[in-house]
């Protein structure tokens, strides 16, 4: 298993000490921030800046927030171009002095904590749904540093609310979603404690609970070791959830007979 280790020296900074509130009375929706940097150890003249992305786009809005000992919100604080429902925030602390640009200290993954109903507050669970431009296809993965989320094609009017309760739908594409993340998982975990919270830690623990006999992920990087431990724990989450059973009602099909070539 290849483990990645945070070797930047860079601080975190705890996501609880940003508060975010999204408001959407215009359009593009605006965001009020309020952040505590009282007791952070860093230079007073080091600028704080507060960056919004959102799922399904690359789109990434930079607000400068004045520094670490004068706290200065900007006037401009529309989240313009930032059209999907899961919206996220990273508070940086930079350096202007000794290494001008480097980065002092870091908070990721900050949802808002209050929104109206574009806008998803807090954790969805993990694997959050979001509607994109795909093109012709119906849906794929967006892998971030932040989260792992299931894209549906917008241009499917309900598409996706169905991929969480029509069983037609979810049947077919959940056994595929979970070999993909699981196997992506598997290269990204880390050692650091203090990424606990970052998808792919959130996703082998989640594989861990379904494994039939609770097994750890393996260690090694043989290919077929990691697959047939990923197998498992896809067969287990498809007899759990009755996978074959609700497919077969949803669609209306026939079930074939098991002596049947």
């Amino acid at each position: 298993m290849i483990k990645r280790v945070n070797s930047t020296g860079r601080r975190r900074i705890g996501s609880d000490r940003v508060t975010i509130v999204v408001h959407e009375e215009q359009d593009p929706r605006t965001f009020d921030a309020t952040i505590d940097l009282k007791d952070f150890e860093a230079p007073q003249d080091a600028a704080v800046v507060l960056e919004a992305t959102c799922a399904g786009s690359n789109t990434i809005r930079r607000y400068s927030w004045g520094t670490v000992g004068q706290l200065l919100p900007p006037e401009d604080r529309t989240l313009r171009d930032l059209h999907g429902k899961n919206v996220f925030f990273s508070l940086k602390v930079i350096d202007r002095s000794e290494r001008f640009g480097r980065i002092l200290g870091l908070a990721e993954n900050i949802r808002p904590s209050k929104a109206g109903p574009k806008t998803a507050t807090g954790r969805r669970g993990i694997l959050p749904v979001e509607e994109a431009d795909l093109g012709d296809e119906l849906w794929k993965l967006e892998f971030r540093s932040e989260d792992v989320f299931l894209l549906v094609n917008r241009r499917i009017q309900g598409l996706s609310g169905r991929v969480s309760w029509d069983a037609s739908i979810y049947s077919l594409i959940y056994p595929a979603i979970i070999r993909e993340i699981l196997q992506r998982a598997l290269d990204e975990q880390t050692d650091d404690e203090e990424d606990s919270d970052r998808w792919p830690v959130l996703w082998l623990k989640f594989a861990r609970r379904l494994h039939p006999e609770g097994l750890e992920p393996p260690e090694s990087e043989d290919v077929s070791e990691r697959e047939e431990w990923i197998s498992e724990v896809v067969s287990a989450f498809c007899r759990e959830h009755s996978l074959r059973e609700k497919f077969i009602q949803a669609a209306g099909v026939a079930e074939a007979s098991e002596d049947m070539p």
